[in-house]
């Protein structure tokens, strides 16, 4: 039973996680749409990761920005043919 539990604090916790870095790299790509000067492929995973720390206090490498921000932009139909392949 308490296995249980813990099991499903463990998922609420890396939903809640899921859900708030999503938030951030969609946000980024939303503003970078409605800015004249810029695109959303302009946007970094260091932006994301910048954002994610200064509102959820969370500090994620770059590489799994890159992956929030990939996902947020192949949400919205951009391509990310641009970014070099990533490296296993």
């Amino acid at each position: 039973m308490i296995k249980k539990l813990r099991a499903r604090k463990t998922e609420r916790l890396a939903r809640l996680r899921h859900n708030r870095l999503m938030s951030v790299a969609e946000q980024l790509v939303r503003e970078a749409v409605l800015k004249p000067t810029a695109s959303p492929e302009q946007v970094t995973a260091m932006q994301v990761a910048c954002l994610a720390f200064a509102r959820h206090e969370m500090r994620i490498n770059e590489a799994e920005a890159a992956d929030y921000l990939a996902a947020a932009l192949v949400e919205r139909g951009y391509s990310t043919d641009h970014w070099p392949a990533a490296s296993a």
